[in-house]
């Protein structure tokens, strides 16, 4: 039994980044720097079993869009489920990788990341796909748009900050969720 829920846990870290899904404090952390008063163009990016999505269809205007961008099809019926239980919302859902989903620039007001950034350099340390997958988020934000991320240690700051050409605009800490994380906001 404790093998079992050791391996499962070895999996969600190395898979997915985390041990249990996101608090409703990581999510208001993350949700409460977008103003959903306005229509927006929003991506989500990593979606997992839908702690953002849900509340992001739900904060939502009518007007907003929101695309969801999910690798692992074994989330699929989550996502779907948010979907039929919300038929007068715009939500489009992709299991694509998010440099293929990505395409046209300056498109999304709004990106917000699930992605474990750490678990996309490789082991000889090579950045590559990491790069790309930061300039690629860069490439589909509007100007002025907002890219938020989460992350679990304050790894990675210096990759999205060396890609975009500047500085954090923000990072916050939310300690209310397992494990604590931070919260990065910054504005192309």
């Amino acid at each position: 039994m404790l093998m079992h829920i050791y391996k499962n846990t070895r999996r969600n870290i190395q898979q997915d980044g985390l041990i249990v899904g996101s608090s409703r404090f990581l999510v208001n952390a993350m949700l409460d720097k977008i103003d959903f008063e306005q229509p927006l163009s929003i991506l989500e990016i990593g979606s997992g079993r839908g702690a953002f999505t849900k509340q992001l269809v739900s904060r939502m205007s009518d007007a907003s869009v929101l695309d969801i961008c999910e690798i692992q099809t074994n989330y699929n019926p989550w996502i779907q489920r948010i979907m039929a239980e919300n038929p007068g919302k715009q939500v489009n859902f992709y299991n694509r990788c998010v440099t293929e989903v990505l395409t046209i620039p300056d498109h999304y007001d709004i990106i917000l990341s699930s992605l474990p950034l750490k678990n996309l350099e490789s082991i000889d340390n090579n950045k590559d796909f990491l790069y790309r997958v930061i300039g690629t988020i860069k490439y589909g934000l509007k100007d002025g748009g907002s890219y938020l991320q989460y992350q679990y240690f304050k790894s990675n700051k210096s990759d999205i900050e060396q890609t975009f050409g500047k500085g954090m605009d923000n990072i916050s800490f939310v300690p209310l969720n397992i494990p604590p994380a931070f919260v990065y906001s910054m504005t192309k």
